[in-house]
């Protein structure tokens, strides 16, 4: 065989190789970045719903401190008035 014909038939030999590696490897690549796409977006999901779900706890916090604050002055009324009764009685 002449050196041109060995030549390009490793040319084309290593073209099919390089193309058939390409296929195999490329899907993965791209299934690899859909993938990470995939799990950066329920990251930032999870992130958005502790975000409001922090915020949620902010607010309970805020009505319990709201409700102890309105039984406080219940229970301060409660005893005014019976300190009111006993002197008027």
């Amino acid at each position: 065989m002449k050196f041109w014909r060995k030549a390009s038939l490793l040319f084309l030999l290593g073209l099919g190789f390089g193309l058939l590696l390409h296929g195999l490897f490329s899907p993965a690549q791209s299934q690899s970045n859909d993938v990470v796409y995939l799990l950066r977006s329920i990251d930032r999901r999870l992130e958005s719903i502790e975000r409001r779900f922090e915020s949620v706890e902010r607010r309970l916090d805020r009505v319990e401190r709201s409700t102890d604050n309105l039984s406080r002055n219940f229970d301060y009324v409660r005893d005014w008035n019976a300190i009111r009764v006993r002197v008027v009685k």
